[in-house]
């Protein structure tokens, strides 16, 4: 070996040319190792080509500053001149530079492949630590609008209850109160059907008394008590007369409350299908927002109890109301079709009308008690809903209360209409 000093031994020109065959694919000559532009250049190539580090051999100074440098990291046993990096080379010089080189690669090569793909599996690993990163990221930033959706969601499941627990209460009303008015339709149509055989009756009783009349005339006999007899049979004509006179007032009568009770029963199927169709939307947007929400229903149970509870009171009170307007209602009816005299119509008006009276002011005891648990409810919902929600809400509940208020009214004036036509 020649080169006491040296880690790696000098390799001899077939050794040096074969290894710059096969990282370059040159062939070279033994005086291309004293051409300074040809060495130059197979450095500049080695090193790009093992390290990755780009040398200018154009200039000088730079360039002889990090070939010695780099040379120097790799602990290259000998000092450099500047007739080193001349025109012209030491041969030997230059041989025993490319054999410490190459073999300093190739002693190196495996720990450099193995640091390289270490290197590799780390940024790999920053990298897939990165994405992760940022996919948490995106999770945490869908969960947080997962969650206000979910609040969202809650709180308009919430007042779609709501809005369908009310819908139901009027639903049940007016069905109750359009069969009260179909009950009451059909029982003036009864009436109306009995008077009018009663009229036929009378008229075929005048008819048969004036055919009598017609026959007894021929067969009169001078009677000196025949003027008086004529009086008696004209006086029961006159009352027969009246009698038919006011069984047309009792059908007209009877007409004319069919008439309002037909309006009265228009005027509610219109509301009870303007509340249907509502409550047909409400229904529809209840059962999307039953489908994806499915799960949370478990956590409105609990305020739905005491809502269950007011509406059950509420419906009770309106039975109450309903069950006293319809037998007031009745009792007036039955009052009109009758013959009584004026002084016991009146008592009973009045008695009516302090039951009435007495039915109303439970009712207000009710209702005071009702909006005294409103309001009550209502304090403890503002802390649940938002001004706008809980201003939505109180629309709503207002505009369902004016339609309500508006039937009743209604109602009451239609029962106002019928009433008036029995007093003297």
């Amino acid at each position: 070996m020649e080169g006491g000093a040296f880690q790696f031994p000098v390799l001899n020109f077939n050794g040096i040319s074969s290894r710059i065959l096969q990282y370059t694919g040159e062939r070279i000559k033994a005086s291309d190792l004293s051409d300074g532009v040809k060495v130059d250049g197979l450095l500049c190539q080695f090193f790009m080509e093992f390290f990755a580090i780009s040398l200018n051999s154009l200039e000088k100074v730079s360039y002889v500053t990090n070939l010695m440098g780099l040379f120097a990291e790799m602990n290259y046993p000998e000092s450099f001149s500047i007739s080193d990096f001349g025109i012209q080379r030491d041969a030997k010089k230059v041989s025993r530079i490319l054999s410490w080189l190459f073999q300093f690669v190739e002693t190196l090569q495996p720990a450099q492949n193995f640091s390289f793909e270490y290197l590799k599996s780390i940024k790999a690993s920053y990298s897939e630590a990165a994405a992760l990163r940022s996919k948490i990221t995106s999770l945490r930033i869908s969960n947080k609008s997962d969650d206000e959706k979910r609040v969202e969601y809650q709180n308009r499941i919430v007042e779609l209850r709501d809005t369908m627990s009310e819908m139901y209460s009027k639903k049940a009303k007016i069905d109750e109160e359009e069969a009260v008015e179909s009950r009451k339709l059909t029982h003036l149509l009864e009436m109306e059907k009995a008077n009018s055989l009663e009229a036929d009756v009378m008229m075929s009783r005048l008819e048969e008394l004036k055919l009598r009349e017609g026959n007894l005339k021929v067969k009169v006999i001078d009677n000196p008590n025949l003027p008086q007899t004529m009086q008696e049979l004209q006086d029961k004509a006159n009352a027969l007369e009246i009698e038919m006179q006011e069984s047309r007032s009792k059908i007209y009568q009877i007409d004319r409350d069919i008439s309002q009770y037909k309006q009265l029963h228009e005027v509610i199927e219109r509301q009870l299908i303007s509340v249907c169709r509502e409550c047909h939307s409400y229904l529809q947007q209840i059962s999307q927002s039953k489908f994806d929400f499915t799960k949370f229903d478990g956590e409105i149970v609990d305020h739905t109890a005491e809502r269950e509870e007011l509406a059950k009171k509420i419906a009770d009170l309106t039975d109450t109301l309903r069950l006293s307007e319809h037998k007031l209602v009745k009792e007036r009816v039955v009052d009109a079709t009758q013959t009584a005299n004026d002084e016991h119509i009146k008592k009973e008006k009045n008695s009516l009308l302090d039951k009435y009276c007495n039915v109303c002011e439970s009712l207000n005891s009710d209702l005071t008690t009702m909006m005294a648990l409103l309001d009550t409810r209502k304090g403890q919902y503002e802390k649940e809903y938002n001004n706008e929600e809980r201003q939505e809400a109180e629309r709503k509940v207002e505009e369902m209360s004016n339609i309500l208020q508006r039937l009743y009214l209604q109602y009451v004036e239609s029962l106002d209409r019928v009433f008036s036509l029995d007093d003297p």
